[in-house]
């Protein structure tokens, strides 16, 4: 007549039981330290997926494109940041509660930063500079800041590093922003060997600053040598696509990638892409490197930044792609990279003229922002 207390409590008891298994793709392991990382919840935003990763330069363009990949994916992310904390309180937003952690830092600090990494099992570096402050030098930012971070990242036991450089990063270049990034390159790998090196080529978006300097420019946009310099942008929702992957995948540890678009562009081909899209001229002033750059030194005096002269000897470099063949690419990750034509518009459609403001967002015969159906676990979240 009465159920038995007991049957109930049994039967509780398995079903909890069952509710806690695991399947394959809930554990990771990661070979270089043989981690066993176990997800707990369901897959996504609102649960762990037993991954904890250290982003620093979280609060620049890229590190929020990055972080936002991470949390989404239900990935513990701590943020490292310099100053104030209202600097990447957007950040906390990407992850559920808990799930993004601010934490204050110094480059120059060695205990900080190892308190940083000692949770992780990930350290993604994505700090550098294009010019240099009264506070920090290239060397200190591009060298000893990386290679400090590779070798506490080393002796905390983290299993995986990624480090951001430059596709046009070489010690043979006039820019010394990019000599001392593959001097960094070089440092990360004496002390990390299993560290992978990211060379991305200049990136677009929302808070780039190419495109936008276009728009915020577009009445004396100035350039040197007659803006013939060659560049392969490459979208940065792409670059953060990249480094989620590599930083997922154990068969691609130690391996360097070059992410840069198929396709190459002058500096005069983008401003005219602009100008079409924006239905109102670029007023291009070509100006002569030397003049530039002297008057470049005299804003380096300023307080605030304007530009530097370090910005000027970047106007004129390529972005060029390495030929060696055991460097990857998009292509080894899977990536179709978004085309410049097609997604240049939505960065810069605010930057129309007021009569223009109500024209389609997709120009004449283009179908750009059509969208294709994306598998769920491949969308992106800014596309």
């Amino acid at each position: 007549m009465f159920a038995n207390p007991l049957n109930r409590s049994v039967k509780g008891l398995a079903g909890a039981t069952k509710l806690i298994k695991r399947g394959k793709a809930d554990v990771m392991v990661r070979k270089t330290m043989g981690q066993v990382l176990v997800g707990r919840g369901t897959y996504g935003r609102q649960s762990w997926n037993g991954q904890t990763a250290t982003v620093f330069g979280c609060s620049g363009f890229l590190g929020r494109y990055v972080v936002a990949r991470l949390a989404r994916e239900g990935t513990k992310v701590i943020v490292p940041y310099r100053g104030i904390s209202e600097h990447i309180r957007h950040l906390k937003v990407t992850g559920d509660l808990g799930m993004v952690i601010p934490m204050e830092f110094d480059l120059r600090n060695p205990k900080q930063i190892e308190e940083c990494v000692r949770h992780s099992d990930v350290v993604i570096n994505l700090i550098g500079r294009n010019y240099e402050t009264k506070n920090f030098s290239f060397e200190q930012v591009h060298i000893e800041g990386p290679s400090r971070i590779a070798e506490i990242s080393r002796e905390a036991g983290v299993s995986r590093l990624i480090h951001l450089s430059n596709i046009s990063a070489r010690s043979n270049v006039h820019s010394q922003a990019l000599v001392t990034k593959a001097f960094g390159e070089q440092r990360v790998r004496e002390q990390f060997p299993g560290a992978n090196i990211i060379r991305s080529a200049t990136m677009y978006g929302y808070e780039d600053e190419l495109l936008n300097n276009i728009g915020n420019y577009k009445h004396f946009y100035m350039t040197v040598n007659k803006a013939q310099q060659k560049l392969r942008p490459v979208c940065v929702s792409d670059v953060a696509h990249a480094i989620d992957i590599v930083r997922d995948s154990e068969d691609l540890v130690g391996d360097t990638f070059e992410l840069y678009n198929p396709k190459e562009y002058t500096r005069r081909e983008i401003l005219d892409l602009a100008q079409f899209l924006l239905h109102e001229k670029i007023w291009q002033v070509n100006v002569p490197p030397q003049l530039l750059r002297l008057a470049a030194r005299v804003a380096d005096i300023l307080p605030y930044h304007y530009t530097s002269h370090h910005e000027v000897d970047l106007m004129s470099i390529d972005d060029v792609p390495s030929n060696d063949s055991s460097i990857k690419t998009f292509a080894d990750l899977g990536i179709q990279p978004h085309t410049l034509e097609l997604t240049a518009l939505q960065y810069i459609r605010h930057f129309r003229p007021s009569q223009h403001e109500e024209d389609p967002m997709e120009p004449k015969g283009h179908k750009a922002f059509r969208k294709t159906p994306i598998a769920a676990d491949n969308r992106d979240i800014v596309a």
